[in-house]
């Protein structure tokens, strides 16, 4: 075959695709003939290519979804996350007019896909309005008012009508007491004191406590005349039972009883707390021997107690919610010789109960 071609030949072809009959095997083969003529006319070939008939394919995906904007920094590092599921998401990046589509695995920057701000459009035509409440127009002065020349700014008023009392509100958390609008706040209080009412003032103010003191009193009608013999040295002459009480309080005691008695003798008078025989000894009367055989006298009876006590002490006191009882009692301490008496005759027994802190 000489190195040289004996002549050259050029040729113009068009290339057609053959569709086949659908059903039918694809065409595998064509041929292609060139025929040279002496003058050059020109002559087309033809040359027949498979053609395939495919299946419908799957549906495109859906039209561009804008994200809002970001910086350059924001979409790069985009870049790296997005995936085939953010197809067609678009971002505008920021101080630009470009528009950034991810189509899938890069993005195509579209520059000045955005158009530059229009010029201003006419101002809004704004006329004031009505008030309702509760769904009801309120008629008369409430309204809205418009206020501003055309183009703005504007500003817009509303007129209430007296509103309804609606109803109570739910319970606010408790405030201190200490600094409460209701209390004067011109003198700090001390220990023990208490709030109460100052008419100049017209608030509470702190006092010192004047706690009411409960007093129980045994009359002359709840004792007895009675004649004891030389051999006896006791007598209950009353007993008290107090209900128990919500405070801590010891028995203040005072009273008295007429005792007729001999030369020799001497009568006086106890008041116990709880048991008559055993109980605490918390009061206590002297009745003096007389001079004259046969003479009589009135045994004053006081609060007594056996020790030295501070206050705070619990020493003949009365426990919160605790009933107690109190016996008064006479007492033959002197003289063996002849009997004694009791006289009801202005007798009586009187108990406070004092506070104990």
């Amino acid at each position: 075959m000489p190195e040289d071609p004996i002549e050259r030949i050029n040729v113009d072809l068009e290339v057609y695709g053959i569709p086949q009959t659908p059903g039918l095997p694809p065409m595998t083969e064509t041929y292609l003939h060139v025929r040279r003529r002496q003058d050059g006319a020109a002559e087309r070939a033809v040359i027949g290519l498979p053609a395939y008939h495919g299946e419908q394919g799957e549906r495109g995906a859906a039209g561009m979804v804008h994200q809002g904007t970001r910086t350059l920094a924001e979409l790069e590092g985009l870049a790296m996350t997005l995936g085939e599921n953010e197809l067609n998401f678009t971002y505008r990046c920021t101080g630009t007019d470009n528009l950034w589509v991810w189509i899938g695995t890069t993005f195509r920057v579209y520059e000045n896909a955005f158009g530059t701000k229009g010029d201003r459009g006419p101002a809004p035509v704004m006329t004031g309005g009505t008030v309702t409440v509760d769904g009801v127009v309120q008629e008369g002065a409430p309204g809205v008012r418009i206020q501003g020349a055309d183009g703005g700014p504007y500003s817009v008023g509303i007129d209430l009508p007296p509103l309804p009392v609606g109803p109570p509100g739910p319970v606010g958390p408790a405030g201190p007491i200490y600094t409460s609008i209701d209390v004067s706040q011109t003198t700090p209080p001390t220990d023990a004191q208490i709030l109460v009412h100052d008419a100049a003032l017209g608030k509470m103010t702190w006092r010192n406590a004047m706690l009411p003191v409960e007093e129980y009193v045994v009359g002359s009608n709840s004792f007895e005349t009675v004649t004891k013999g030389a051999s006896d040295t006791r007598h209950v002459l009353t007993s008290v039972t107090i209900p128990p009480r919500p405070y801590r309080y010891r028995p203040d005691i005072v009273g008295g009883v007429e005792i007729k008695r001999v030369t020799g003798q001497q009568i006086d008078v106890e008041v116990l707390l709880g048991d008559p025989v055993s109980g605490s000894f918390i009061g206590h009367g002297r009745g003096d021997s007389p001079d004259l055989v046969g003479g009589s006298s009135y045994v004053n009876v006081v609060s007594w107690a056996d020790r030295s006590m501070n206050p705070g002490e619990t020493w003949g006191t009365v426990a919160p919610n605790t009933e107690a009882t109190i016996h008064m009692i006479a007492v033959k301490r002197a003289g063996n010789i002849g009997g004694w008496q009791v006289r009801r005759d202005f007798a009586q027994l009187r108990i406070r109960l004092m506070r104990v802190v």
